[in-house]
């Protein structure tokens, strides 16, 4: 990922959503007995039946550590969290895959839906020393120290708060959700100009390869999107090649390729079925309307 070394946009979300924010991560009932070894963070369960829907589809997957006691994360290479539920027999465990800015670190979390999350595992950790590390500590620890945890939602992020038992913030962990922009997409307009309807000017965008294929209009498009941590829905294409057949309308090829070297961040429509690729300053640069590909 491209990391921006600018932490005052994730500075102001957290004080937003430590105002305003939801939590979308809530108590779910089961008829499943659950018990949390509080000395072991040991979790039973007893005849699970499914794993709970909100620990899969919200926690799993890669977040970028944003804060660890008090202190924003900075820098181009950012420590990062994956947590993921493949391979283990409990429903409320999960695996724990982390870079502390020095070392990987892997272990397995207990984790229920009412909020509590301990260690359910020794932690395995590479051996390397770092001479410049500066989280690498906070992290380990806020890892032995974790007692609960929730989650809150900005815009199309995610924020994760590890606390120990008394409550207090460990370490924050950031999480963008764009799935909304991955598939197939007709280009309806560049800027304000109209692109007609069956034009071959399409895009496909496929978020968890962070890539982008396409046509112009006139030539195959390929390249790589990139991320960042400090942005909320930020979205870049970088690396952009295409073929080099002669176009009738050249210039509407290189009005999109320029717009799409532009483009910053990403929305939803308001219909579900379109997206608005826009630039630094909120303007629309790029409209898109979902293509349904049999």
């Amino acid at each position: 990922m491209y990391m921006k070394q600018t932490a005052c946009i994730l500075t102001t979300a957290i004080l937003a959503i430590s105002a305003s924010g939801c939590s979308i991560l809530s108590k779910t009932s089961t008829k499943n007995t659950i018990t949390v070894n509080n000395a072991t963070g040991e979790v039973v369960v007893t005849k699970p039946s499914q794993t709970v829907a909100a620990i899969d589809n919200i926690i799993y997957g890669e977040w970028t550590v944003a804060n660890v006691n008090n202190e924003a994360v900075t820098g181009d290479d950012r420590p990062y969290v994956v947590f993921d539920t493949t391979g283990v027999n409990n429903p409320f465990e999960i695996k724990i895959y982390a870079n502390n800015g020095c070392n990987v670190l892997n272990g397995v979390m207990a984790i229920t839906p009412g909020g509590d999350m301990k260690k359910a595992s020794d932690f395995l950790s590479t051996m390397k020393f770092c001479a410049d590390a500066p989280y690498e500590i906070g992290i380990n620890m806020a890892f032995e120290n974790v007692a609960k945890f929730n989650i809150e939602k900005i815009g199309n992020d995610y924020l994760l708060y590890m606390k120990n038992k008394s409550g207090n913030t460990l370490m924050i962990l950031r999480k963008s959700d764009i799935s909304f922009i991955n598939g197939a997409w007709e280009i309806t307009k560049i800027g304000n100009t109209v692109i007609p309807t069956g034009s071959d000017m399409k895009l496909v965008i496929d978020v968890p390869e962070l890539k982008v294929h396409g046509n112009t209009g006139c030539n195959i498009l390929n390249g790589n999107l990139i991320t960042d941590p400090d942005i909320q829905n930020s979205l870049q294409f970088k690396d952009i090649a295409t073929t080099k057949m002669m176009c009738p309308d050249a210039q509407k090829e290189q009005n999109l390729l320029i717009a799409l070297e532009e483009v910053e961040t990403v929305s939803p429509g308001t219909d579900g079925q379109t997206a608005l690729l826009k630039n630094s300053r909120g303007e629309t640069l790029i409209t898109l309307r979902r293509l349904t590909l049999k």
